[in-house]
């Protein structure tokens, strides 16, 4: 073999070393990016639920009614926090809002007005490794799906034992509710869901955040990701998929999206919905971005929830 030749292979060889290298290396860091939260991070996270999600008027108007402070501890022994409002007398009816990613149950506020002033006690957690609960590994809705049938259960225990839930959630939020609905031990109490911008499957929404943000090569980068995060966290990328959790959903659900989401394609509502064999609503808002159909409206926003619970709750939508 020349010497010409040798160089050249030996040279591919160590750009294919350092290709996989860099492979590996970018890998990491999107895990770390994507699946790691610090203490650092969620109190920033808390600071700007307070201040960019909310106004002065929200945050007193939250205040003023005197939030109680619930714990609760998780499957895998996470403490977890959350705020409830309780409505002045009993009407049977109870809200669990689930905000979301890098984002803490604050910025559930202008949510929990709507449900507050039309007779709902709201239960807002900060879900696992954000706000004040406990932890450093996001769930993205997945692992978050157990502690929301845990959060339906301690709902039960502070209302009455025949009240009626509805699950609401946005974002990461979204996903969490329509994946913990999905699950086979959901108490009977849950009767409908309202998710506003949920992701279809974590593998799809993680290769489009790369690609689109961070202008990564997601095909490549993605399982690399996610094979860390089934190491670390214990779920992979294509274990979370809402798409088919859906499936097993027996309530009612309302799907909210806009129409010019970047950050969660509108064809991902596509397949939710598809997939969905319940009674169901859906309401598109035009030129709303990522969960911005409430700001983008807001008067709309509520009538087109309250027609959902008129027409689901107070009936009770279970399917038989």
């Amino acid at each position: 073999m020349k010497k010409s030749t040798k160089f050249i292979l030996a040279g591919l060889g160590a750009a294919a070393v350092g290709v996989t290298a860099g492979m590996g290396i970018g890998g990491y860091i999107s895990f770390l990016v994507g699946i790691k939260n610090t203490d650092k991070a969620k109190m920033k996270a808390i600071e700007r639920s307070q201040t960019q999600d909310n106004n002065a008027f929200n945050v007193e108007w939250f205040e003023n009614l005197h939030p109680e402070e619930i714990t609760m501890l998780s499957d895998d022994g996470l403490q977890l926090k959350a705020s409830f409002l309780r409505q002045p007398q009993e009407t049977g009816h109870t809200v669990i809002l689930a905000h979301g990613y890098h984002h803490a149950r604050m910025q559930m506020i202008p949510y929990a007005k709507i449900f507050y002033n039309m007779g709902y006690n709201v239960l807002m957690p900060d879900a696992r490794s954000h706000g004040q609960s406990e932890g450093n590994l996001i769930g993205f809705g997945w692992l978050d799906r157990r502690d929301y049938v845990r959060w339906v259960q301690r709902a039960v225990l502070l209302t009455h034992p025949d009240e009626k839930i509805v699950l609401m959630g946005i974002s990461m939020g979204a996903a969490t509710v329509i994946a913990a609905a999905g699950e086979t031990d959901i108490p009977s109490n849950v009767v409908a869901v309202i998710e506003d911008s949920s992701f279809n499957r974590l593998d799809k929404q993680f290769r489009h955040r790369l690609k689109r943000y961070y202008h990564l090569p997601s095909q490549e980068l993605a399982p690399i990701a996610s094979a860390l995060t089934k190491k670390e966290a214990g779920y992979s990328f294509k274990e979370a998929n809402i798409q088919e959790q859906i499936k097993k959903v027996k309530v009612p659900i309302m799907f909210i999206h806009g129409e010019s989401d970047r950050y969660v394609p509108i064809e991902m509502l596509d397949d939710l919905v598809e997939a969905a064999r319940v009674p169901s609503r859906v309401y598109l808002v035009d030129r709303a971005d990522h969960v911005q159909s409430l700001p983008t409206n807001p008067k709309r926003y509520q009538e087109e929830i309250k027609i959902f619970l008129e027409k689901y709750v107070n009936e009770d939508g279970r399917k038989n």
